[in-house]
């Protein structure tokens, strides 16, 4: 006897949700730091809202080689395998929401990539 399982797909809408605020205040990676999010997901999964984080220069917004205040609008995808974040001027975020508080993954920039964990700080 084979018993059959029904999971949802990948790529479907994730049940939880990503809606508030998530710092990464002890991270630097490439030119950032103290990176924030500012999160709204929609029921299908789709994620919208802002990103700001300390420039160093050169990206972000900031003139090369003078340090500045980067933000912009990020858009993306909340699904049941991966949240996938694209942080417009900035990288792009691929991770996993490890809890109700913590999301983990890689932030890719032109520069390269690194590991990065986000906590949520507020609604």
């Amino acid at each position: 006897m084979i018993a059959a399982g029904c999971a949802p797909e990948p790529s479907a809408p994730a049940t939880t949700g990503l809606a508030g605020v998530w710092t990464a205040d002890n991270a630097h990676l490439f030119s950032f730091s103290k990176f924030k999010l500012t999160l709204v997901q929609e029921a299908n999964g789709i994620v919208s809202g802002g990103w700001s984080a300390h420039g160093d220069g050169g990206a972000g917004g900031c003139a090369t080689g003078v340090p500045c205040d980067a933000f912009g609008n990020l858009i993306g995808v909340n699904t049941v395998s991966k949240v996938d974040l694209e942080l417009l001027g900035a990288g792009s975020f691929e991770g996993v929401l490890m809890g109700p508080t913590r999301l983990r993954g890689s932030f890719t920039a032109p520069a390269g990539y690194d590991t990065i964990t986000f906590i949520k700080v507020g609604q």
